[in-house]
């Protein structure tokens, strides 16, 4: 029997710079089921080098509000935003 590697498609959205770095604002992005928050940005870093300086310091929200950390596996076929991080004071 032969193993693949099971996948799924992040549909990923960018705002502001990131979307301008892309050159888009929406990405489809074939991932490992077992991506995590790290595992996508490691990818968007190696896909797309002008952001990843910038996403470092990103929140990224999934399926239109909650906040995912670092290590958390992402739904399958989730929609991701990833929002730069906001001035204020």
């Amino acid at each position: 029997m032969t193993t693949h590697t099971q996948t799924h498609t992040l549909t990923v959205r960018l705002y502001a710079n990131l979307k301008e770095k892309a050159g888009t604002d929406c990405l489809e992005l074939e991932v490992p089921i077992t991506c995590s928050v790290d595992d996508l940005k490691a990818k968007l870093k190696h896909d797309y080098p002008a952001m990843a300086f910038q996403l470092n310091k990103v929140v990224m929200t999934v399926n239109g509000g909650q906040v995912f950390i670092s290590d958390e596996v992402l739904p399958l076929n989730a929609e991701v935003t990833i929002l730069p991080p906001f001035g204020g004071g």
